[in-house]
């Protein structure tokens, strides 16, 4: 190869080189602009995916929202059901509190009767036992200055002159009794 074939080829490499290098820069430029559109792109279609994600949020929620109010208003309503029930069945229990107070109440005062009417007649029985017993002591006072004796198959005492008296024994006083009285035998 001469001289001039390679000064050819090296000139016509410096053009292809210098046009590769300018394609080259145009390539990068326009690889700069389509990497700054792609860029704006992918920005735009993330807001734009955000947009519509946001959209869809919200539909969705507008669809739901009523019919999660639905079912809290179902459930609101079964409370207060409920709700209901037990003050209805609060009100029944505290008249079945009354009822049963006044029942205690009823108990205890017939108790307290019961043992007022008891210690009543257990005063009554002591009292009647203590005139029984000044009775009885009068009589035993009584008894000791008296004889008590049969007389011919009749009660008689032994008491005070003047009175009427046996006459087996004057001594004695005859004691009328009811059968007796009518069979008494004489006196003097």
């Amino acid at each position: 190869m001469d001289r001039d074939t390679i000064e050819e080829f090296v000139a016509n490499a410096a053009l292809l080189a210098a046009h590769l290098g300018q394609q080259c820069e145009r390539a990068g430029a326009r690889l700069q602009q389509t990497a700054s559109h792609f860029e704006r792109s992918v920005e735009d279609g993330r807001l734009s995916i955000a947009e519509s994600t946001r959209a869809q949020v919200r539909a969705s929620l507008a669809a739901e929202i009523p019919a999660a109010l639905e079912a809290l208003a179902d459930g609101a309503r079964q409370l207060q059901g409920v709700a209901d029930r037990v003050q209805r069945e609060q009100v029944l229990l505290e008249q079945r509190a009354r009822w049963l107070g006044l029942k205690a109440t009823g108990a205890v005062l017939l108790a307290a009767l019961a043992v007022l009417a008891a210690t009543g007649y257990v005063a009554w029985a002591n009292l009647a036992r203590a005139q029984d017993a000044r009775v009885r002591g009068d009589v035993m006072q009584a008894l000791a200055q008296v004889t008590i004796t049969s007389c011919d198959g009749h009660p008689c005492l032994k008491l005070e002159d003047g009175l009427r008296r046996w006459a087996g024994n004057e001594a004695y006083v005859l004691v009328d009794t009811g059968a007796d009285a009518a069979a008494a035998p004489q006196t003097r």
